[in-house]
């Protein structure tokens, strides 16, 4: 077979490349929506003295903040260490035959100037000698043909990071499973059936009404849920001073936005006239503060106007309020039924 790809979805969530390349293989049938819902539903912000910070999607089960494509019971994952691959294989070759297996492939891919980054596959064309590969291309996720001679697999990699090690040090095959990993492992019972009990307990850890994940997660000076919001604009505050004509960084704010999508999905199963309006107005919050920020980013970039710190807080704020009507009208829904 001279060209293979492999079928991808358009995922829900496309921050981070751990986001995108994940939710592109899940089919979004009931089990994956249940697990999405489980592992996706959550908000957290880290941060650094000088006021840098980050968000991202964590899990209400442990390990909470660590990488999720290992444990999704809808992929089986192998690793294949760098070490075995090159002793025994050429390179491109050995990608060729994952993928003719059906397997994705996700590693760390060097480049000829020393500088590495993630790179995800779906397909080759032997007859053009590419990959079919998929990450941010000018900001935007999608896909590009890549020559064979430009993936070459990171040779001295020894990362230790939180989201997880193995993947770094060789490569991942992904490989989807029609049957549920074993039942006792992950929680997979529980996550695979999201009832809107489980859509409870997430939104109390939200806002603050239970703090079981809260608790730990404060350990590693990381917030969770509703007080996200006053750390961006504490750690904006700390900016203001510090970085002039820098842009903004549009990555927490996009997430942001993903986020109130796939909180909508979730609390679509409530089927509730108000909670479907309130979902959608803190969607459209949310669309707006993130164009807000890119619109800043653009006039710094042409114009090298001031960034405009006083405004963006308050459409943080904005939303912290939407979303907080919008989940106080969705708890009372489903305590009431």
């Amino acid at each position: 077979m001279n060209k293979k790809i492999l079928n991808l979805n358009k995922p829900l969530i496309t921050t981070y490349p751990h986001h995108a390349n994940l939710f592109s293989i899940l089919d979004l049938d009931q089990r994956s929506l249940s697990w999405i819902f489980h592992n996706y539903l959550l908000v957290i912000l880290h941060h650094d003295e000088k006021g840098g910070y980050g968000l991202d999607l964590c899990s209400q089960y442990y390990p909470w903040h660590k990488f999720k494509l290992a444990t999704c019971p809808m992929l089986i994952t192998r690793v294949y260490q760098k070490e075995m691959i090159l002793s025994k294989w050429d390179f491109h070759d050995f990608l060729v035959e994952l993928i003719n297996n059906e397997n994705y492939i996700y590693f760390i891919r060097e480049f000829a100037d020393g500088r590495s980054h993630e790179v995800f596959i779906s397909g080759f064309d032997l007859s053009r000698k590419e990959f079919l590969c998929h990450d941010f291309w000018n900001g935007v996720y999608g896909e590009k043909w890549i020559p064979f001679s430009e993936i070459t697999l990171k040779r001295d990699s020894a990362f230790q990071n939180e989201w997880s090690t193995d993947y770094l040090n060789g490569v991942w095959a992904i490989e989807k499973t029609n049957q549920y990993k074993e039942p006792n492992e992950f929680y997979y019972e529980t996550v695979l059936n999201f009832s809107q009990e489980d859509l409870l307990d997430i939104l109390k850890e939200y806002i603050g009404m239970s703090n079981n994940v809260r608790t730990i997660l404060r350990k590693d000076n990381r917030y969770l849920g509703l007080e996200i919001y006053d750390m961006m604009t504490e750690m904006l505050e700390k900016q203001k001073n510090n970085m002039v004509g820098q842009p903004f960084a549009i990555h927490p704010f996009h997430l942001l936005y993903e986020h109130k999508k796939l909180l909508s999905l979730a609390a679509a199963c409530t089927n509730s006239p108000t909670v479907k309006k309130e979902s959608d107005l803190l969607i459209n919050e949310a669309f707006k503060l993130r164009n807000l920020v890119l619109y800043c980013n653009h006039c710094i970039a042409e114009k090298g106007i001031y960034k405009k710190y006083e405004a963006i807080i308050e459409n943080i704020m904005k939303l912290k309020n939407i979303e907080l009507a919008m989940i106080h009208a969705l708890i009372q829904h489903i305590t009431i039924e």
